[in-house]
């Protein structure tokens, strides 16, 4: 991968929310794996059906998190750093109260959502057990995805991960600690005790000298139900994520009985790990893209894109391989001994359905970028054919068997493909880039240093004389963008340079992004411009002139 500005922050982001998302995989594993090796597969099967309510919980810590978050990246986009304050304070105190609400529904709701699963008492016990660990869950989940998704937006990544590690290393303690000691019970109450180390880890940064946000107190009803909006759009995932494990649970007690939910969870369990790690690289794309589609930069959206697909296809790949590698071994992480005619059957499955993965995270990749360059409706539709409307309606070849279900849902992810590009067939591309605005933009990424000015020089004139700007607006606009271009070759700090130039009706603005240490450019003297603003983040800067 070339080392640029924009290649170089999503790595950074890339490298800390994998293993935040690893971690928090790992984790479901470890609850599913300790339930198996020290209790029994039923126990597995019983945290099965009711990890839907843990998703759930997380679902509605997104519709929080995630909308904000993008209003969040929008501000910064406008270098409006106040707004973004304001916004990280709301979300805060709306966490706080949500997270309060639902363990209160959670507490009072226990026989009534527990009633809605029709099994065996023994599975029941195993899942009213479940239940009452996780419980109180809800607050410290919801503050923990709060305060991750906010970080990630404001480059502070390498905090998540080391919050995600306190959690990791309370959680599995906790899980052999208390599932040997008090049964399923302790393996949830190890998942609200992982969760709220995971929150406290974040606060010392707030009151770091470093930090640039600042909680504000602030309530805003228009701008709320804005957020929410938007995360509903985005959250939408982990709500069809939450309800296809239960449609493949019931489909599969009626076809095939209550035995067969172990290999609905070995399946359940690789889909969750594939999600956490798309999960991981969407985070990398939302600020990223919502930025600079808040910006314009179209140039700056389409690198940040093709880095996140490529990515995407290519982890999958690498599990693809490993899942064949591994394959005979899951079932017995999960209490399948090799004896059982049902240890087979899973490794088949496992086989079977992981190859038509990669149509699922580029696909998921797409539904999630329309959100975040605003077409609301069309991320939606995109999400909900991938990821519950096909996948149920292939899930019906299960008539035909065990083997043809997973078969049947690995070809919804292909048609799911197939449906977005004919959603998008009057469009450019996939990504909805209108080949003419892009055209008339410039984008360059440049060592800064002087012996790279006539190169930056010779482009810029290049690109004026392509859009036909008249020779005045040429000079006074190429003058500018020399003054600033000698002021980094100045530096003696090694960095990457992105420059872009954004042309419109009344006026052009240059960006210029770099990836050094934050500095000073209040000195930097440009006559007759309208604007001149440098906004500061974790793991990116931006000059912005507008002239």
């Amino acid at each position: 991968m070339t080392k640029t500005v924009i290649s170089e922050r999503f790595r950074s982001v890339f490298v800390a929310s994998i293993a935040s998302m690893a971690i928090s995989y790992v984790l479901i594993s470890t609850d599913n794996i300790v339930a198996g090796q020290f209790i029994d597969d039923d126990a597995v099967a019983a945290m099965t059906l009711v990890s839907p309510i843990m998703t759930l919980v997380l679902f509605l810590s997104y519709m929080v998190a995630d909308g904000l978050a993008m209003m969040f990246s929008y501000a910064k986009g406008r270098n409006d750093q106040l707004k973004a304050n304001e916004l990280f304070g709301m979300g805060a105190i709306v966490t706080a109260l949500t997270g309060l609400a639902v363990t209160v529904i959670l507490i009072v709701g226990r026989e009534e959502i527990l009633s809605m699963w029709n099994i065996s008492p023994a599975l029941m016990t195993y899942a009213d057990d479940y239940y009452r660990g996780l419980m109180f869950v809800a607050l410290p989940c919801m503050l923990n995805v709060y305060f991750y998704t906010i970080y990630v937006a404001e480059g502070e990544e390498n905090i998540c991960v080391k919050a995600s590690a306190a959690m990791f290393v309370v959680n599995v303690v906790l899980d052999i600690v208390l599932g040997r000691w008090i049964g399923v019970v302790g393996i949830g109450i190890a998942t609200v005790v992982g969760n709220l180390v995971s929150f406290l880890f974040h606060l010392p940064y707030l009151f770091s000298e470093n930090c640039r946000l600042k909680f504000v107190r602030y309530f805003d009803r228009r701008e709320l139900c804005q957020g929410i909006f938007y995360s509903w759009y985005h959250s939408m995932d982990t709500l069809c994520l939450a309800l296809l494990p239960i449609i493949f649970s019931e489909f599969v007690i009626f076809r095939f009985g209550e035995s067969h939910l172990i290999v609905v969870s070995v399946i359940v369990n690789m889909l969750t790990l594939l999600i956490a790690i798309y999960t991981g690289i969407v985070d990398c794309l939302q600020p990223m893209v919502c930025q600079y589609h808040a910006e314009g930069a179209l140039h700056s959206v389409t690198k940040t894109m093709r880095l996140g697909i490529n990515s995407t296809v290519a982890v999958t790949l690498v599990i693809i391989v490993l899942s064949f590698v591994f394959a005979e071994f899951l079932p017995g992480l999960f209490g399948v001994g090799r004896s059982e005619p049902l240890y087979a059957e899973a490794v088949h499955a496992v086989r079977i359905f992981m190859p038509f993965t990669v149509f699922l995270g580029v696909t998921l990749m797409l539904g999630n970028y329309y959100i975040y360059v605003e077409r609301l409706s069309l991320g939606a539709e995109v999400k909900l054919l991938l990821l519950l409307i096909l996948p149920s309606a292939g899930m019906s070849a299960g008539f035909f068997g065990m083997q043809m279900m997973w078969i049947g849902v690995g070809v919804s992810f292909i048609v799911a493909l197939i449906v977005t590009r004919l959603l998008t067939r009057k469009e450019h591309d996939l990504l909805l880039i209108d080949a003419e605005k892009i055209s008339r933009q410039f984008s360059l990424d440049i060592p800064p240093k002087f012996e790279s000015r006539a190169e930056f020089l010779s482009a810029v004139e290049k690109f004026f004389a392509r859009i036909n700007f008249d020779d005045g607006r040429k000079i006074f606009l190429t003058d500018i963008a020399a003054q600033v271009f000698d002021v980094y070759a100045a530096q003696s700090e090694k960095f990457q340079l992105e420059v872009s130039i954004i042309p419109a009706a009344d006026k052009t603005t240059l960006i210029f992004r770099d990836n050094g240490t934050p500095r000073n450019y209040d000195d930097i003297t440009l006559e007759n411009v309208r604007e001149k603003n440098y906004m500061i983040s974790g793991d990116e800067n931006k000059l912005v002139v507008v002239a």
